[in-house]
């Protein structure tokens, strides 16, 4: 009778030992599951619907034009909300901010706010110099001409300034005893005292140097900066002056759209490359501030063409180190290290 009972107890221990080892898996299980859940609601969360990209007016705008025009979409039908800013500092101020995932910006700007620890990379350059110095009835025919002479340019210390120094002192003029240097006007007004005879030497970006001389016929384009640029390093590549940056967090969280949009954006500078006259009407249609005739002359001269940012990487430490030498701050005060060239 007692093993009886004894087997009786054990066959109860046994069942009871069962049913809480189910009980407990089922209930770790239903844990597991509860936990996936904020996991995969987290993860839906983070799936990118759109992005915002900025566009600098001018020749960055060129470089995307066909991008506007197609309303291309990125990857699995991610959205692209394009805006174009009138000048550097209302895009600098959306970077900032945080608020562009993409955007095309001055080359020394991008160095700049990286180094004073804004979380945004460079992924390609795009613009390789838009410079020019315009004569009206000057006779200007090498840089050593420029001896003497008063020449209006804008924005002191900032890119076209430090550039132009540079090129002064490679000429062996000493920028400060042998030329004048008025910066009395911003780049649209010294363009119109250019046109109406007031201002006789400049320096001119594209594509307002187009518009100009379209103006006046007097007027002529005498130097180029990339030429002289290229003739100075030795080199086919001219200055790297403008270039395309992208979030970090973008870049961690969703490479492969970064991978695409440069894919796309290539396709576009191609595209204008090759049909300056349909580029110069999309950029009509679209608001840019360019007429289509004017966009069509002046793109041969904006030297847009893709590179990607580690291909481009000792070109624009280069360039940095020149921009360094003259005014260390306009790169914010160090060369960028290389956590800021984005890696495909």
């Amino acid at each position: 009778m007692k093993s009886k009972y004894s087997k009786l107890l054990i066959l109860l221990l046994s069942i009871v030992t069962v049913a809480v080892f189910a009980f407990g898996c089922g209930e770790k299980a239903a844990e597991e599951k509860e936990a996936e859940q904020p996991q995969q609601q987290e993860q839906q969360a983070e799936a990118l619907e759109e992005i915002n990209v900025g566009v600098l007016r001018g020749p960055t705008v060129i470089s995307m034009i066909k991008m506007f025009e197609d309303n291309t979409t990125i990857g699995d039908k991610v959205k692209v909300n394009y805006s174009v800013a009138e000048a550097p500092n209302i895009i600098m101020s959306r970077l900032l901010n945080g608020e562009l995932d993409i955007a095309t910006i001055p080359s020394n700007l991008a160095a700049k706010i990286y180094n004073k620890g804004v979380p945004y990379q460079t992924a390609a350059v795009s613009v390789w110099g838009v410079l020019y110095i315009l004569s009206n009835g000057v006779e200007i025919n090498s840089w050593s001409d420029l001896k003497g002479k008063e020449i209006g340019l804008f924005g002191r210390g900032a890119t076209p300034d430090i550039l132009l120094r540079y090129l002064l002192k490679q000429n062996g003029i000493d920028p400060e005893k042998d030329v004048t240097l008025n910066y009395s006007a911003g780049h649209v007004e010294l363009a119109q005292k250019m046109i109406a005879g007031q201002v006789k030497v400049a320096v001119v970006p594209q594509p307002l140097a187009t518009m100009v001389m379209t103006k006046n016929k007097d007027i002529k384009k005498v130097l180029d900066f990339q030429e002289e640029w290229k003739r100075i390093h030795g080199s086919d590549v001219a200055i790297p002056q403008a270039c395309l940056v992208v979030k970090k967090e973008l870049a961690e969280k969703h490479p492969e759209i970064v991978v695409e949009f440069l894919r796309e954006y290539e396709k576009s500078i191609n595209w204008v490359n090759e049909n300056p006259k349909e580029a110069g009407v999309l950029l009509e249609k679209h608001n840019t501030g360019m007429k289509a005739k004017l966009a069509e002359k002046a793109i041969p001269y904006c030297n847009i063409k893709y590179m990607d940012a580690i291909a481009a990487k000792p070109v624009l430490e280069e360039y940095y180190s020149i921009l360094h030498g003259f005014a260390p701050e306009s790169i914010g005060g160090k060369l960028p290290d290389e956590g800021f060239y984005f890696k495909k």
